[in-house]
């Protein structure tokens, strides 16, 4: 008794490895439906993962003093694995320089930065959830996302779900533009 005789006797369908050829000779075209027919993939298709150079990046704007804390290096990880590149400057409003800006998309984490980048008095937990434009060295309009300062997190831990949110968020408007 062969492995198929017994897979039979079992119940069970065996695996039959089928060629191209092989499935044309036993199976006629016309009763293949066009999703069930083999199909060589061209050399474009069979890498489906962009190059390195069109990897995005997004700009993550934040005080000096925050930048080297191990809960931003964490946000940093987090961001990163979006499968984006980040761009981390320090947020420095008399020194800002728009050539600075090589990215896709900005972070803008705490008061100082949301109030730069929206011309607005109010703090970062007021202007969340809103997504303002600035532009990059290109001269193109980008996104900025705002979000709380790494010291509001320090103290008030609730708020890092909150950051999530705002980096969710983040995502979304990059691809949702892109």
């Amino acid at each position: 008794m062969n492995r198929t005789q017994i897979l039979k006797e079992l119940g069970v369908t065996p695996w039959v490895l089928k060629t191209p050829e092989s499935n044309s000779s036993q199976v006629p075209d016309s009763i293949l439906s066009p999703v069930s027919k083999a199909v060589s993939p061209t050399s474009s298709e069979q890498n489906i993962m962009p190059a390195k150079e069109l990897k995005p990046t997004w700009v993550i704007v934040a005080k000096p003093n925050v930048i080297q804390t191990p809960i931003f290096v964490k946000i940093i990880g987090a961001i990163r694995k979006f499968g984006v590149d980040t761009l981390i400057l320090e947020f420095n409003p008399t020194r800002w320089q728009v050539e600075l800006v090589k990215g896709d998309l900005v972070i803008s984490f705490g008061d100082a930065t949301a109030q730069f980048f929206s011309n607005e008095p109010s703090t970062a937990q007021d202007l969340r959830e809103i997504i303002f434009e600035t532009q990059n060295h290109e001269g193109n309009d980008i996104p900025v996302i705002i979000t709380h300062d790494i010291e509001v997190l320090r103290k008030n831990p609730i708020k890092k779900k909150e950051v999530w949110n705002d980096l969710v968020m983040a995502r979304s408007v990059y691809l949702e533009i892109h």
